[in-house]
């Protein structure tokens, strides 16, 4: 238990302080950097220190994760690394509690999600048989985002499950896929969002987030595929984590901006932030069971009722690297 915390300890200090750090330079950016017209105020010290504190949070992971300790290669020959039982043992119940409580912060998004787009979606259809001027925005890319919020919380809901089945191979890398999928619909939908008022440029931070989670959740599935990288799976895992919590700063100010002028906050900022609370619960779970699993590989349990030959030969299969 000691080597467990000893292992994990770093990533999550590391990543907790990194991410308060980040969420208070944005709320002093969001305060101070931009003038009323919504332009960036040129050379605002929050937004230059908040470059230097992400650039040097970059870096800083680079250096954990490359000195992260690793068990050492099985000798004998013809041995496959079994990344994919990594993230199986019984025993933790947090990775898969973090897992499934993600899951259900992606499923939540659903509802705000989907009577947005179909209000947007009547809105359009309206104005074309009124022949007027149609939005620009149909409501179809928020509705195609709230069914991959449903991808998310299935594909979490399975590595949830994986988590608590020792011993089974698993489905992690088929399911890690589904949030990552999603979020290549989210990035489309975030980008459509903001891109029209180009002289503001705050929305940057929510894209570079996306696009962290859509590699972070990649990378999990490669654990399980034949394509394990565990070194950058914990460096997508700690940036998710940091650039999700900058930009859960500006939805919640978003969201605060509209309840002080009345309006429903049920919108598509709510979305947001739902998703992102989702990827950095998940993100958090990695960094919980990935490093110490490197120095010490669990080694699964027998299945009950499996034969017993095929148990042990799981048993002895290396999961380390």
């Amino acid at each position: 238990m000691n080597k467990s915390l000893s292992g994990r300890t770093p990533w999550l200090i590391c990543t907790a302080a990194a991410a308060l750090a980040a969420a208070a330079l944005r709320r002093w950016q969001l305060s101070s950097a931009f003038e009323a017209s919504g332009l960036a105020a040129p050379g605002a010290q929050a937004s230059v220190i908040l470059l230097c504190v992400l650039l040097i949070t970059g870096a800083w992971f680079i250096l954990l994760a490359m000195y992260q300790p690793l068990a050492k290669r099985p000798m004998a020959p013809g041995q496959a690394h079994r990344w994919d039982l990594v993230f199986l043992d019984a025993g933790d119940p947090v990775y898969p509690a973090l897992a499934v409580l993600a899951a259900f912060l992606a499923l939540a998004a659903l509802p705000v999600l989907l009577p947005v787009g179909l209000t947007q979606w009547k809105l359009y259809q309206a104005a074309i048989a009124a022949e007027v001027q149609p939005p620009s925005n149909n409501g179809m890319l928020t509705i195609a985002t709230a069914a991959g919020a449903l991808l998310s919380a299935l594909g979490l809901l399975q590595m949830g499950r994986d988590g608590l089945r020792p011993g089974k191979r698993g489905r992690g890398g088929f399911s890690a896929a589904l949030p990552g999928v999603a979020g290549c619909i989210w990035l489309m939908e975030s980008f459509r969002a903001h891109a029209a008022n180009p002289v503001r440029w705050d929305y940057a931070p929510q894209l570079l987030a996306i696009v962290c989670g859509m590699m972070f959740y990649m990378d999990f599935a490669g654990m399980s595929a034949g394509a394990a990288r565990p070194r950058r799976l914990l460096w997508l895992a700690a940036m998710t984590a940091v650039l999700s919590a900058l930009s859960m700063v500006s939805a919640v100010s978003e969201l605060s901006a509209l309840s002080a002028a009345g309006a429903s906050i049920r919108c598509a900022q709510l979305g947001d932030l739902l998703l992102l609370l989702s990827q950095t619960l998940a993100a958090a779970g990695v960094l919980w069971r990935l490093p110490p699993n490197l120095e010490n590989p669990p080694k699964p349990r027998n299945i009950p009722g499996a034969h017993p030959g095929r148990a042990q030969e799981i048993q002895e299969e290396p999961t380390h690297e």
